[in-house]
C-alpha cells in the first residue's frame, strides 16, 4: 500500500471550486486505488513561484516519510521542467492522476511542454502590454511607488534575511495543524515537531512554551 500527500493548488483565493475538485478526484483515486491517503495540502499561489510554503511543506513531508506527493495536473505542480527535475533530484516521488504513465522521459517531455506554454503566455502578455504603451495607456512601475511603499519593501528584504529556515518550517507545521485540526495545542504541537525531526533556531527540540512564542511571533 503506497501512502500519499495530495496537492491541490489554484492561483487566487476566488477559484474555491478549483480546489475542491481537486481533492475530490485526489479521494476518488484513492478509493480506487485502495492506497492511503495521508493528508492533502491546500495552496492558493501562481504555479510560476517556485517557493510556495505549503509545497515546500507538502515536500518535506514526503522526503521525511517517504511518501508520495500525490495531484490531478502536472501544472498544479509546475510548468517549469527543470524545477520538477530538481523535485526529483531531491528524491520526491510524483503521482499524476490524468499522467500516470509519469517517469523520467515522460517528466521532460510533459514538462516541456508546461514550459513552452508558460513561455508562450508571458510572449502574448508582453505583446499586449506593448500595445497598450503606444495606444498611451501608463503601466505600473517601480517609480511610482511612494517612499513609505520603497521602505517597506527595504524592511521586508532584511526580515526575510534575518529569518532562519528551522523556524521557517516549523511555523508553516503550525499553520498546517491549524488548519487541519481547527485549534492550537501547544503540548501537542511541539511533541509532533520534535517526533518529526523539527529543531529550533539553535538546533534544540521544542517545548510547549517555545511553540507558544513561535505562533505569537507569526501571527
Amino acid at each position: 500500500m503506497e501512502k500519499f500527500i495530495g496537492y491541490v493548488r489554484t492561483s487566487t483565493g476566488k477559484q474555491v471550486l478549483g480546489l475542491e475538485e481537486q481533492k475530490s478526484r485526489i479521494h476518488h483515486f484513492i478509493q480506487t486505488s485502495g492506497d492511503e491517503l495521508i493528508d492533502i495540502v491546500i495552496e492558493q499561489e501562481s504555479g510560476s513561484n517556485n517557493n510556495r510554503i505549503q509545497l515546500e511543506y507538502a515536500l518535506n513531508l514526503c522526503v521525511r516519510n517517504g511518501y508520495t506527493l500525490l495531484f490531478t495536473k502536472l501544472d498544479r505542480l509546475s510548468r517549469e521542467v527543470e524545477f520538477l527535475f530538481t523535485l526529483k533530484s531531491r528524491g520526491v516521488k510524483l503521482r499524476c492522476i490524468e499522467l500516470p504513465e509519469l517517469n523520467t522521459l515522460t517528466l521532460g517531455i510533459y514538462g516541456s511542454i508546461g514550459q513552452w506554454e508558460r513561455e508562450t503566455i508571458s510572449s502574448r502578455t508582453k505583446r499586449a502590454l506593448d500595445e497598450l504603451k503606444k495606444s498611451g495607456v501608463k503601466l505600473g512601475s517601480p517609480q511610482n511607488l511612494t517612499n513609505d511603499a520603497r521602505q517597506k519593501g527595504v524592511h521586508a528584504v532584511i526580515r526575510n534575511r534575518r529569518e532562519n529556515e528551522n523556524w521557517k518550517l516549523a511555523q508553516i507545521f503550525i499553520e498546517h495543524f491549524q488548519m487541519k485540526n481547527g485549534y492550537l495545542n501547544y503540548s501537542e504541537i511541539s511533541k509532533q515537531l520534535n517526533q518529526n525531526g523539527y529543531r529550533t533556531r539553535n538546533g534544540c527540540q521544542f517545548s510547549p512554551g517555545i511553540v507558544r512564542r513561535l505562533v505569537l511571533a507569526s501571527g
